[in-house]
């Protein structure tokens, strides 16, 4: 078992010591208005006040999630008056914050829009309430102050769950963040993350425990690209943690002002650290929304040292750690490889749901979290391999997608790479007969067919690989495979060129994804296999090629071949 470490006073503490000798720095910043410690420290304060008088012991609070200097006081408020808080989107729907506030038994809500960090509190609008009307304050089983925060889950596998979360393991987390990123009242933290996404915390805590400024601007502001380029530099940002999505699509310049850059919320690619190494220290951090936040987190990474594969981190604050062995379930010492149990105080306190609280309990039963992700320990370092759920099967082998990811972004010229199970365009739309990467970067698929054969089995190696220039992404912020998938399914299906050496290529460059696939080229060193070259027959039938077989195929030693063999036949 491997652990975190601990220390000494809260979050409150070095939130109030912050105030007391920073009183004078920039506290919260945004795009048109500025607030010092000392005026953050009387708004938290004030609203604070006017909260506790409202409200009961343990009762929830709403805070809007708006990306506003008063959002960050109601939200230390919050704490100070500790009462539990849940941060609700107007973007979201009605029914959905309607159901987060109920079940929590939500009556007030926080909100404020301005700069000047004035906090409103209201009763929760109709609109946010449950059918049933205003709920009552929802007792819970924990002590005064004990929970911190609700956060909910994305939804991906089914119905949001709800986590409650303690509030003090939140101090050991902060700290180790102050400590491994240099965080101090020079430094310039971009609030990047959403609000309903728990990530936001340790960028807000790590900021104002330390004294330094936190940067808030609105979301457009915050687009991964040129976009995101020119916020960090027009505001002078040193400490950026942020997604994978957004460290592949954006460039560092020679405007910015980095000094800690920290992937978060997805696998870091080799190709990353690269580039981002070159503008700043670069950090992999790894988190779970069932504990508190962040629960590894790297030194600095040295390039040289990612070629292969990008670290996970150290644990941070009252973490440890385990690995369950796929096979027997044990998580004795000495597992090299298995599924990531976490354990220690930053497990979250548990579900809530209309039954009551469910405890979040390991594999053997005792307090921990299985996270679903398999890692693998090497050389004393923790490697992401690949999410349990995202197994899939293909042409009867079990796969794991994040396997080769990782091996298909060890190329040097591949800075990001998607790997998906899809049914070929004209067969069943249930069946997963072929794997497909689609990768960014200017690597060759010939080329990097090549580098996978000394790395992977045959039976893992993707039958197209694909190149992109620009990722789809989900509204948060991860790429969207689905989208992938449609779009290659799309293209497939659409009208081909009308010459038919031509309409051969074609169709052979839609199932390989080899863009420049030749007539001289094999169909099965382009990444052709037993599957896809029944789809090329079914292909070619329809085109007039009526006596075409798998057999050709097969047999050709190139496309020229083929086609001429077929011509010679008649069409």
């Amino acid at each position: 078992m491997r652990t975190g470490r601990t220390g000494e006073g809260s979050v409150l503490d070095a939130l109030d010591g912050a105030v007391r000798e920073f009183w004078e720095n920039e506290a919260v910043r945004t795009a048109d208005s500025v607030l010092t410690y000392r005026e953050l420290g009387a708004h938290a304060d004030e609203f604070a006040h006017r909260l506790r008088q409202r409200s009961e012991p343990g009762e929830f609070v709403a805070l809007l999630a708006t990306r506003s200097a008063a959002a960050i006081v109601a939200m230390i408020g919050a704490l100070k008056a500790r009462r539990p808080f849940v941060f609700v989107d107007e973007r979201d729907s009605d029914t959905s914050n309607a159901a987060k506030t109920g079940l929590l038994g939500v009556r007030l809500l926080a909100r404020g829009s301005g700069g000047d960090g004035h906090v409103e509190l209201t009763e929760l609008p109709a609109r946010g309430r449950p059918a049933g009307g205003t709920p009552a304050p929802r007792p819970l089983p924990f002590a005064d102050g004990e929970i911190g925060y609700a956060i909910h889950t994305s939804g991906s596998t089914g119905t949001p769950k709800c986590v409650l979360v303690r509030a003090a393991p939140l101090a050991p987390v902060v700290r180790d963040h102050v400590s491994r990123l240099s965080v101090g009242p020079g430094s310039r933290t971009l609030q990047f993350a959403r609000l309903t996404f728990d990530g936001c915390l340790t960028e807000i805590l790590w900021t104002l425990t330390a004294g330094a400024c936190l940067v808030v601007v609105d979301e457009e502001r915050l687009a991964p690209g040129p976009v995101l380029q020119d916020t960090l530099e027009r505001f002078g940002i040193t400490h950026l943690k942020t997604t994978p999505f957004a460290l592949t699509v954006t460039e560092p310049s020679d405007g910015m002002r980095l000094e800690h850059v920290i992937n978060g919320g997805g696998p870091c690619r080799p190709a990353v650290v690269r580039t981002w190494s070159k503008a700043a220290s670069f950090h992999n951090a790894y988190g779970l929304t069932e504990t508190t936040v962040c629960n590894l987190l790297s030194d600095a990474l040295d390039p040289d040292d990612c070629r292969d594969a990008v670290p996970l981190g150290d644990p941070v604050g009252d973490c440890a750690y385990v690995l369950r062995d796929l096979g027997t379930g044990t998580t004795e010492e000495g597992t090299r490889r298995g599924e990531l149990v976490v354990t220690g105080a930053s497990v979250a306190a548990g579900y809530l749901t209309e039954d009551g609280v469910g405890p979040l309990t390991g594999p053997d039963g005792t307090g921990g979290y299985a996270t679903g992700d398999v890692v693998e320990l090497r050389d004393g370092r923790l490697y992401f391999v690949e999410r349990l759920d995202r197994q899939v099967k293909v042409r009867g082998y079990r796969l794991d997608p994040g396997e080769i990811e990782s091996a298909v972004c060890r190329h040097p010229a591949v800075r990001e790479a998607v790997v998906v199970a899809e049914a070929h365009a004209d067969g069943d739309p249930a069946a997963t007969d072929t794997l497909a990467c689609y990768y960014q970067g200017e690597a060759d698929p010939r080329a990097l067919r090549r580098h996978l054969d000394g790395l992977l089995d045959p039976y893992k190696i993707p039958s197209v690989l694909e190149s992109v220039d620009v990722f789809p992404s989900t509204p948060n912020g991860k790429i969207d495979r689905d989208a992938l998938r449609t779009r290659r399914q799309t293209r497939t299906t659409g009208d081909g060129p009308d010459r038919l050496d031509e309409q051969l290529l074609h169709l052979v460059r839609t199932l390989t994804g080899v863009r420049d696939a030749r007539l001289d080229d094999n169909f099965f060193e382009l990444g052709g296999d037993s599957a896809s070259a029944v789809v090329l027959v079914n292909g070619m039938k329809k085109l007039g090629w009526t006596d075409a077989g798998v057999r050709d195929v097969l047999r050709a030693e190139n496309l020229r071949e083929l086609a001429d063999r077929l011509r010679e036949r008649g069409v």
